[in-house]
Parts: structure tokens; C-alpha cells; sequence
């Protein structure tokens, strides 16, 4: 689903891209990877870094927290951070604050830059779903060329994202099960079927090897990626399933106990409620926000509410919680 506020044209794209330089060093093809001796990782500090895969050039952003030395012997948790559809790497960091909840809680951050600001996470979105770009394949690899630099703990990478990302984030889920220890989709949904085709399309099969802990995130007022299912307000239109549907398979992959046990938090217009006894401890949980709009809870701002409607949301800090939930998972 695509980020209305952030959906730029190419010249306004360029112009925020190479902002982004002087403010972290990265603009797509005009930076270099680090050089390291073998053997050497990174320490504190930001850095981007490009992959090849396909024949096509893939760039993340890396963010290495304060206190962190150079060749250090601590391996530490990693969190894949994918922004929404029309945004980019930068602004997506600057819209989530994930970097201060680094510093903060000390993990690794990797922000990855979409094929043309978009993810294939299945029937969204455009260009890259229509390009079939395989970004399963492409986010496996960043995590190798992370590895390669980083003192990593591979038993502890997750997945967050908004809106387009959430959906990608609901894919690695599905496909790389493996690697990835929990998820948490923010203003999302599975994007596994195309509910615009007659008959209705599957568009990949979500069979992941193990339990997902799953961390989700929805304003209610949400036009964009409606919370009931239903025809989007967003720039890319086509219908969209409901978030029942998206909860339902993971409650039933990580077979987890019916109903939810207990409320897991409460704050005004927010309220979380997870499944819990479920398989390998893969608890889901599911959190919503009256009012709230396609936006990241937590900061207040609503940069979509022209075009998907709500109001921002203060209730429910995104980043601490994820980060709480993160931290009980692990492969």
C-alpha cells in the first residue's frame, strides 16, 4: 500500500534522495560499501551498503548503535525496518524514530530501499509486484552481506514495516521463516491473493517452516488499508481482505488457543489483545487504535490523513512495543 504523503514524483524523489546524503551519507548508486579486512565488522555508526542480486542493484541503510566497537565479540539483534510504499530508506527512518529505540535498547537497524519505493508482497505493489521483483530473495541476501560485516546474532532478526513494508514484512513471514524470528506489520495486511481478480487470484502460498510470532498494528480509521477489508482510498486503489484474515492464518499456523486470553494492553484509544498458547511460545498479537489513521503509532503525526483518512496516534509507542515483543523471540 502506498504512503499518499510520500509518493513522489522522480525529480521530487532525486531531490529528497541526496537530502538524505547530508543528513546520513547514501543516495542509491552514489555511495560505496565500507571496506573491511576479513574478519573485521562495524562498529557505532551509519552506513549503506548495495547488493547485487538478479543482475539489479539493492541498497540498505545500516545503523549501528551508540557504544558499539569496531570488531566486537557481542553479537547482536538485528531489525529489518521496510518503509511504505512511495517512501524510501531515509524518510522511513526519520517517520519511525527506529534509531533512537537502537540506541536505546542497542540493536542493529537495516532499512532497506524498495525497487522503485515499492515491495512485491504479493498482489502490492506496483511497480515491483508488477516487475515480479523477488524481494524474498533480495532481503536474503542483504542479511548475508549484514552477516559478512556485522557481529550479528542470526537467531535474533525481525521484520517490521508500514503499510506496503507490513506487507512485505507479512511475506518474509511466509517465505523465510527460517531467517526471520518475528514480524511486526504496522497499517498492513497479507497481500497473498489478488481479490481484484474474477476469479480471485493466489498470488503465492504462505508455508512457512515454523511458527511466526506475529506483532500487528492497525488504526481503525484506516481508508487506505481498511481494517474490515474492502476497496482502498490509496493512490494504487484495488480491493483489500480484511485483517481478520491475516490474523486467523497466523493464529492458526502458530496454533494458538481460542479466543485471546487476556487484553496484553490497554491506553486510552489503543488496546492489544494476544493469542496466546500457541506452539514454540509463537504468540500473536493484535493491536488497534480507535480513530487511528495509516499512520506510525506512537509520534502523533498523520502525514496520510488527506487520503487514508484518521488522526495520528499517541496512544500506543510502536517502538517499545515491538521491541518488547521482539525481544522474547528468537529462532
Amino acid at each position: 500500500m502506498l504512503l499518499p504523503s510520500m509518493y513522489l514524483t522522480r525529480s521530487r524523489w532525486l531531490f529528497a534522495c541526496c537530502a538524505s546524503v547530508l543528513l546520513f551519507g547514501g543516495c542509491g548508486g552514489d555511495t560505496r560499501n565500507a571496506d573491511l579486512a576479513e574478519g573485521e565488522t562495524l562498529g557505532a555508526g551509519s552506513y549503506t551498503r548495495v547488493v547485487t542480486v538478479d543482475g539489479r542493484e539493492h541498497s540498505y541503510r545500516l545503523y549501528v548503535p551508540d557504544g558499539v566497537e569496531m570488531n566486537s565479540d557481542v553479537d547482536l539483534p538485528l531489525v529489518v525496518s521496510l518503509h511504505g510504499g512511495g517512501s524510501n530508506a531515509g524518510e522511513h527512518d526519520l517517520f519511525t524514530q527506529l534509531r533512537d529505540t537502537a540506541d536505546d535498547a542497542t540493536f542493529l537497524l537495516m532499512t532497506p530501499q524498495g525497487f522503485r519505493s515499492t515491495w512485491n508482497a504479493g498482489s502490492c505493489c506496483a511497480p515491483a509486484s508488477a516487475q515480479e521483483i523477488d524481494h524474498v530473495a533480495v532481503i536474503a541476501a542483504l542479511l548475508d552481506d549484514a552477516e559478512s560485516v556485522l557481529a550479528l546474532d542470526s537467531q535474533r532478526v525481525y521484520a517490521t514495516g508500514h503499510s506496503n513494508g507490513g506487507m512485505m514484512a507479512y511475506r518474509l513471514g511466509c517465505e523465510l521463516s527460517e531467517r526471520i524470528a518475528a514480524i511486526a506489520p504496522n497499517a498492513a495486511t497479507m497481500m497473498d491473493r489478488n481479490l481484484d481478480a474474477d476469479p480471485v487470484e493466489t498470488v503465492f502460498e504462505c508455508l512457512p517452516g515454523r511458527p511466526v510470532p506475529v506483532f500487528h498494528m492497525h488504526g481503525l480509521a484506516d481508508t487506505c488499508v481498511p481494517f474490515e477489508g474492502g476497496a482502498s482510498t490509496g493512490p494504487e486503489g484495488g480491493q483489500r481482505p480484511p485483517v481478520s484474515d491475516s490474523i486467523d492464518f497466523w493464529v492458526d499456523n502458530n496454533r494458538c488457543l481460542l479466543p485471546p486470553l487476556l487484553s496484553s494492553y490497554s491506553n486510552g484509544n489503543a488496546s492489544c489483545e494476544s493469542y496466546r498458547g500457541c506452539q514454540d511460545s509463537a504468540v500473536v498479537t493484535l493491536c488497534t487504535i480507535e480513530g487511528g489513521g495509516h499512520t506510525w503509532p506512537g509520534p502523533g503525526s498523520n502525514p496520510s490523513e488527506a487520503t487514508c483518512g484518521g488522526s495520528g496516534v499517541t496512544d500506543l509507542d510502536a517502538n517499545t512495543q515491538i521491541w518488547e515483543f521482539f525481544s522474547e523471540h528468537s529462532l
